[in-house]
């Protein structure tokens, strides 16, 4: 069995994340489209632990690239984050 990576190793590898608000109702066809958005450019897809605040839920999207990172986030209307020791 794989053993899984630790979280600052993780963080080293997808260093950039993009949260995404998520709808009362849900993603639906956004979350295949960003699925999509992945594999169009045959990078692996790492959602990560989203978060609630507020009532409001996000979901967190991570990315060795940053360039590949920003398009996520303007096609999406993401939020680029900065990686911390908490994240």
């Amino acid at each position: 069995m794989a053993r899984r990576p630790s979280s600052k190793a993780f963080k080293r590898e997808f260093p950039h994340i993009v949260e995404v608000a998520v709808p009362p109702r849900g993603l639906g066809k956004r979350l295949d489209a960003m699925h999509a958005f992945h594999t169009e450019r045959e990078i692996k897809g790492c959602p990560g632990r989203g978060r609630r605040t507020d009532s409001q839920d996000y979901i967190r999207w991570y990315f060795a690239d940053a360039t590949i990172a920003v398009s996520f986030a303007v096609e999406f209307g993401g939020t680029l984050m900065k990686v911390t020791a908490d994240d």
